[in-house]
């Protein structure tokens, strides 16, 4: 097998090459969602591709499931910690291979910006720079089609789901962003266990010009309610961010929706920071939450702890919440390449059979010691979800949510993890 780096180009526009390109742009928008395979593989047939399968990673990301075949051929499930397949997924790299039968396999990352969808599959009578310059042409392309295609169809949910969704979870996963993203400046990469029982853990991102927003939330319990304190909490802070409000307002009206809805019974603890993707000036507040760990190098150099304000839902004020004094405003000053740990309490409290807790140290150090390695976060994260289940013997006593932030303003080698 042959492992390959991706490259940012994507091959010559030429001819054939653009006139595939066309032709398909063309397709995409009558395309049914489970077609982009078949769709792909006529359309690049002038090319020299013989075949194109498309494997989607399942929630948990422990495996790649085919996409359904026109020809009804059942497809084989991979393991993404032990196949050439997933280690495309891992890696995000292209990956050769050559059957008994002399045909070519190339696998390549499958990616929404810097999402990992999957892995895409292509036979091909060659490996040149040309072709595998085409091959990622189709990647790309795919990556777009799944994504476009998926907001109209439960096709690609479905092939993504290894087991039935907990109500809650089904709610909270509508809500949440895609767990990577990246720009030039920065980087956020989220997961959360267990997938399909999370209930009150839930995180959101948004980047508005300069300016990285960026909360977690936990809401008390595991059911449809708590699922529903986590959704309203985000739906406060998307509409009050979206109306020009700062962190101060964001709390406040969360404040007002949880206890307005659940009468003081129920809350959520939260942190909500945003981050200046320019100067670095890092800013938030915590309600009721553990705080970020601050990773510069190799080193969890402290935790940012400062005393919290109450839960979301519990206000200081519950008889007058309009006159309630605002909660302050804390500020970190970032390092270019420093990063911002964010985690429920879920992480470090999870114990072992010995009782003992996986605790903060073992979480830092797990991420660093990633990191180190040149693991992308979104990787890093993955290993780390597997890592909390393991510690638990695979049953967790509360969700577990981990964000990393990582802010790179001047570094010409980034690794975004795509």
């Amino acid at each position: 097998m042959t492992s390959i780096a991706r490259d940012p180009r994507s091959g010559e526009m030429d001819g054939p090459v653009g006139k595939a390109v066309a032709e398909l742009l063309s397709r995409s928008h009558l395309l049914r969602p489970g077609s982009v395979a078949e769709a792909l593989a006529e359309s690049a047939e002038p090319l020299g591709v013989r075949g194109v399968t498309v494997y989607l990673a399942d929630l948990g990301q422990q495996y790649l499931v085919a996409m359904p075949r026109a020809d009804g051929r059942a497809m084989p499930v991979l393991a993404i910690d032990s196949t050439l397949a997933g280690r495309a997924f891992r890696t995000i790299e292209v990956q050769l291979a050559t059957d008994p039968d002399g045909r070519h396999h190339v696998w390549l990352p499958l990616m929404d910006g810097t999402e990992r969808l999957g892995v895409l599959e292509i036979l091909v009578d060659d490996v040149s720079e040309a072709m595998l310059g085409r091959c990622r042409t189709l990647a790309s392309l795919a990556g777009l089609f799944v994504v476009s295609k998926s907001a109209y169809s439960d096709t690609h949910a479905q092939v993504r789901r290894t087991q039935q969704m907990a109500l809650q979870a089904e709610m909270v996963w509508a809500f949440m962003a895609p767990p990577t993203f990246a720009t030039d400046d920065v980087i956020v990469a989220a997961a959360i266990e267990p997938v399909y029982g999370v209930g009150g853990d839930a995180y959101d991102y948004s980047l508005l010009g300069d300016r990285l927003h960026v909360a977690v939330f936990d809401a008390v319990g595991h059911d449809l309610p708590a699922g529903l304190i986590a959704s309203v909490a985000m739906a406060s802070c998307r509409n009050t961010r979206r109306a020009g409000g700062d962190l101060t307002d964001l709390v406040a009206r969360a404040d007002h929706a949880i206890a307005g809805q659940f009468g003081g019974s129920r809350f959520a603890t939260a942190l909500l920071c945003d981050l200046d993707v320019t100067g670095g000036r890092f800013r938030w507040i915590a309600c009721g939450h553990p705080p970020p760990l601050l990773i510069r190098g190799n080193k969890v150099i402290k935790e940012l702890f400062r005393r919290p304000r109450l839960p979301l839902g519990l206000p200081e004020d519950r008889h007058d919440l309009d006159l309630a004094a605002p909660p302050p405003v804390h500020t970190e000053q970032l390092q270019p390449g420093d990063r911002l740990l964010l985690y429920t309490d879920g992480v470090i409290e999870g114990r072992a059979a010995d009782g003992t807790q996986f605790g903060v140290r073992r979480l830092g150090d797990f991420v660093i010691r990633h990191s180190a390695a040149g693991m992308p976060a979104s990787e890093t994260l993955r290993r780390l979800g597997r890592a909390i289940l393991d510690f638990q013997h695979g049953r967790l006593a509360d969700d577990a949510t981990t964000v990393i932030v990582e802010w790179r303003p001047d570094d010409p080698q980034r690794q975004y993890g795509f």
